[in-house]
């Protein structure tokens, strides 16, 4: 017998999204509880893409969002990298202020 999910495309596909939507809310949620120096998001987001692009062949639409997501974020990514090798000694300046203050 089937499910109802499987005799209602509107159903299944309004039950996909949903789940899609909370799983984005659990992840970004999480993220909340770390700090990166900012690096959370793009990695969430590259995770998120990549799920996004896993299983069966993904339409056009998934295949374009989920790369300009991945882009994005590693764009975001090398940017902190850069900052951090050009201000390395700015970035040890603080640090040992910081040390004092604590």
């Amino acid at each position: 017998m089937p499910t109802t999910s499987q005799t209602d495309p509107t159903k299944a596909f309004q039950e996909g999204r949903q789940l899609g939507l909370a799983t984005a809310a659990l992840a970004l949620s999480i993220t909340g509880f770390v700090n990166l120096l900012g690096a959370e998001k793009p990695i969430l987001a590259g995770v998120l893409a990549l799920m996004a692009l896993q299983g069966s062949a993904a339409s056009r639409a998934i295949f374009s969002r989920s790369r300009a997501a991945l882009v994005l974020a590693t764009i975001y990514l090398l940017t902190i990298v850069a900052v951090c090798i050009v201000f390395h000694d700015k970035l040890l300046q603080l640090l040992q202020l910081l040390q004092k203050l604590g």
